[in-house]
């Protein structure tokens, strides 16, 4: 049950933002590692920070001091610049990945969005695939984010109705987990997609 003060904080959120997800009814106002505190003082164990993004946990002093030194120095810039902390950022991440370069995203939407151009270029480029003739092959029950092109691969009727039409070159198959799991001639995954085309 909610208190009175959380239930203004809620009854406010619903009143002035579009309704696009349904929160825990739940008002958090401070975090500390992996601990959040509600405007009631009720602690909590952040079992759920970030779910779509990469959690750092609450609060963390040597981040927080990182944050205040860099924005204190240079803030957000366009990319039409180079940075320094930008190329130490990539040349990090390179080393530590083992990947030759890096194309950073602002999210898993712009992530995916990007990993399906270079599939399809890949496709055309390398592979011969005629033009727009490229097919990706997506499993059953995704879902990578909100975008036009990517709800136009998911299989949840809840994130496409009211969004058509649809960006076209997908195919689905079921995902089952395993192919070793016996029912190959039944099941429906990505290898038996593979085997009935």
């Amino acid at each position: 049950m909610t208190s009175s003060l959380q239930d203004n904080f809620i009854k406010k959120e619903s009143l002035y933002g579009a309704q696009n997800y349904s929160p825990l009814s739940v008002v958090l106002e401070k975090g500390e590692g992996a601990y959040l505190w509600d405007v009631d003082g009720n602690k909590y164990l952040d079992m759920v920070s970030a779910y779509s993004a990469v959690s750092h946990g609450h609060s963390h002093p040597e981040l927080i001091k990182t944050l205040h030194d860099q924005s204190s120095k240079l803030a957000i810039t366009s990319r039409a610049f180079y940075t320094e902390p930008f190329a130490n950022f990539l040349e990090k991440l390179s080393n530590i990945s083992d990947f030759e370069s890096v194309l950073t995203m602002n999210t898993g939407a712009e992530a995916v969005e990007t990993a399906i151009k270079a599939a399809r270029r890949w496709g055309y480029f390398s592979k011969g695939i005629p033009e727009d003739d490229a097919e990706i092959i997506v499993a059953n029950g995704n879902f990578h984010g909100r975008t036009t092109t990517i709800v136009s691969f998911s299989s949840d009727s809840s994130y496409k109705d009211g969004f058509g039409p649809f960006t076209p070159g997908f195919e689905t198959a079921d995902y089952c987990g395993s192919c070793e799991c016996g029912l190959i001639d039944n099941c429906l995954s990505i290898k038996s997609f593979e085997k009935k085309n």
